[in-house]
């Protein structure tokens, strides 16, 4: 790890005296930074580490680019980047902005002793959320008093400084009291604090000359749901505020101090709110229940159809917490409505027709849930198939036979039983001609 060293820089009776406070001498090529912020109390951390308060230091840091953070209670932390050279003095200007509000009590009161360079949390170890102060703000209860003021309740106490692990502790305070508490030892004892009863509104931060107190606000909020119970698809609204926190998030993703989502569950869900800050911690729950289920419903009318008097009915449905909604035999539809269908068999058989057509809705919805629903219709009439009959398509009609070109024929007789009586007259007349040869002889 690199070397890293504070100096304190005092001037007494005219005369500028250096003191390190922490071990080891400075390597020659390393630079300064010097930090000029306002308040001036504001305690310094370089690279994450916790280092100084601002007044009357600087700090002795390896060259190149370092990340300062600046912290100060009733102040917005500020964040640098700063780059150091060797042998050579940067100054760094920062003004940081203060948060409104003044705090009222009840109060308890807290003194540390034995830490006077250490940066000082309270319930929790991250300085952006939880930093109050410096050992050097709460170590004095006299006449210039130097008081960490908290609500009163169970705390826990951390002091980290440099390198070193931090180191915790838990304090009880109750209202009106002061507890003194020994750097790295504990708590050595609790006394009347007189000065929470005259305490009516204080700021945050009050620094002075000698003199400091940081009054620490409790941490309070509100958080609600508009709707503990919803339908799939629906959206239930969020609300909340906080005072006193350094870091809010719900269902552990930041989000401000004070605002308002739309949230759109898809299941039963619960949400945690959570303020955190060094006056404690607020946490508030709200559950939103989701309905999935689907109130379908399905009919038809009419619910008896004589095909021979008309062929359509009417289907009807609903399924208002559905996301997909199909009937069989029609196909996609939308939540609700209503179609003409034609009606026919779905089979046909001879004689009349006696059947049920049956219709099915079939509906479900991106939460998981699902609902089927059926409708039913009694089909009577005559199909028009005479029993036993058999439709069979004509035979073919016989093709005339070819005649040859340029070729005379006789034409055939009609039908066969023409041929005997051809033959008949045939014979009759050779028999005529012989006669009347015979006599055509005698004759001559």
């Amino acid at each position: 790890m690199r070397a890293l060293k504070v100096t304190f820089l005092l001037v007494s009776l005219g005369a500028l005296v250096l003191i390190g406070v922490q071990p080891g001498m400075a390597v020659e090529k390393d630079g300064h930074l010097v930090v000029h912020a306002f308040p001036k109390q504001a305690y310094v951390y370089a690279d994450g580490e916790p280092i100084v308060e601002s007044l009357g230091h600087f700090i002795t840091l390896s060259p190149g680019e370092h990340r300062i953070d600046l912290y100060n209670y009733g102040y917005k932390p500020e964040t640098r980047t700063v780059r150091l050279t060797s042998h050579k003095t940067t100054h760094l200007d920062v003004t940081m902005e203060p948060l409104p509000g003044e705090v009222s009590g009840p109060w308890g009161c807290i003194t540390l002793e034995g830490a006077p360079r250490a940066a000082v949390l309270l319930n929790g170890t991250d300085p952006a959320t939880f930093f109050v102060g410096h050992g050097d703000e709460f170590n004095n209860h006299w006449i210039w008093k130097q008081e960490l003021i908290v609500p009163p309740g169970k705390h826990q106490l951390t002091v980290a400084y440099l390198d070193r692990d931090p180191w915790t502790t838990t304090v009880d305070v109750q209202a009106n009291q002061r507890v003194v508490v020994d750097a790295y030892k504990g708590v050595r004892k609790t006394v009347a604090w007189s000065d929470g009863e005259r305490l009516k509104e204080e700021p945050q931060f009050r620094g002075g000359l000698a003199s400091t107190r940081v009054v620490v606000v409790k941490v309070s909020g509100e958080f609600s749901a508009s709707s503990g119970q919803v339908n799939c698809g629906d959206t239930a609204h969020l609300t909340w505020s906080s005072k006193g926190a350094g870091k809010t998030d719900l269902n552990g993703a930041p989000i401000s101090a004070t605002d308002d989502q739309t949230v759109q569950p898809k299941q039963t869900t619960t949400y945690k709110f959570t303020a955190a800050g060094p006056g404690g911690v607020y946490t508030s729950d709200a559950t939103v229940n989701v309905d999935t289920a689907i109130p379908a419903s399905l009919s038809v009318s009419p619910t008896d159809v004589d095909s021979d008097h008309r062929n359509t009915a009417t289907v009807t449905w609903s399924a208002p917490n559905a996301d997909s909604v199909t009937i069989d035999p029609i196909g996609t539809v939308g939540p609700s409505g209503s179609r003409d269908v034609q009606v026919t068999p779905t089979k046909m058989t001879a004689g009349p027709i006696d059947q049920n057509i049956t219709y099915t809705l079939h509906a479900t919805n991106v939460c998981g849930g699902s609902e089927t629903r059926t409708a039913s219709l009694h089909l009577t009439g005559n199909s028009g198939v005479v029993n036993n009959a058999v439709n069979e398509p004509p035979a073919p009609q016989a093709e005339a036979p070819k005649v040859a070109e340029n070729t005379t024929t006789e034409p055939l007789p009609a039908t066969a039983s023409q041929l005997p009586l051809i033959g008949l007259m045939g014979i009759l007349s050779l028999a005529a001609a012989a006669s009347l040869s015979i006599i055509e002889k005698i004759l001559a």
